[in-house]
């Protein structure tokens, strides 16, 4: 049974979250629970079990919770909600079990202010770093406003990543780091996707809504 958790507060709208679990009960054969960290559960699919967030953080820092002790037991995956599925992943999903780690992972397209790590896409053992959760609730606000957010904070809390590209080459990619070129300052998005590629990273803009007519969009985001 694998746990899939989305976190959808404050800006996102929750067609968002849907769609998310949508695309990842499609693209993994796995026994699969849906769960949303949420302040809107009346608007979930009937599919999704919405999760009250348990402190009151603002924004990304809300994916940090899937950490906390209030989580459904066993493997979880968390994703964020504008990340797009377009293949089957069951095979990363298997492979980041068997290995056992705290925590599996892809590299940041980017690294992001020096950080290796993003948090798009978890897999851990429920309740296994509880003592980030912990040290959240105790330092916060005043991380709020940390450069690089919740993701260069919850690497730093990390002893150990493994991290998957070097078993799945390419198939974790950015959409604009990637993918697609900019060309006058303006967005140009691939007619194909290479082969290898699964899931595609929305890390800042466009968001999925507002390129909506590219056939990538109309295929999967559903």
């Amino acid at each position: 049974m694998i746990n899939f958790i989305t976190a959808c507060v404050g800006g996102y709208d929750m067609q968002y979250a849907n769609k998310a679990a949508s695309m990842f009960k499609r693209h993994c054969s796995l026994e699969v629970n849906c769960y949303c960290i949420t302040d809107r559960p009346e608007q979930l699919s009937a599919e999704i079990t919405p999760i009250t967030p348990s402190l009151n953080v603002s924004g990304w820092w809300n994916k940090v919770l899937a950490f906390g002790p209030d989580m459904p037991e066993g493997w979880i995956v968390m994703m964020d909600v504008d990340t797009i599925i377009v293949n089957d992943i069951t095979g990363i999903i298997e492979y980041a079990i068997k290995r056992n780690e705290l925590m599996a992972g892809f590299e940041d397209a980017i690294h992001w202010h020096g950080c290796k790590f993003t948090s798009s896409f978890m897999v851990f053992r429920s309740e296994t770093l509880i003592h980030i959760y912990e040290k959240l609730k105790r330092e916060w606000p005043s991380i709020e406003s940390l450069p690089g957010g919740d993701q260069v904070w919850i690497y730093s809390q990390l002893e150990r990543v493994l991290f998957l590209d070097e078993f799945f080459p390419e198939a974790k990619q950015g959409l604009k780091y990637h993918l697609a070129r900019i060309v006058d300052g303006r967005i140009r998005l691939p007619l194909n996707l290479p082969d290898k590629v699964k899931i595609i990273d929305f890390g800042g803009n466009p968001k999925p809504h507002e390129i909506a007519n590219w056939p990538v969009i109309t295929d999967h985001w559903r």
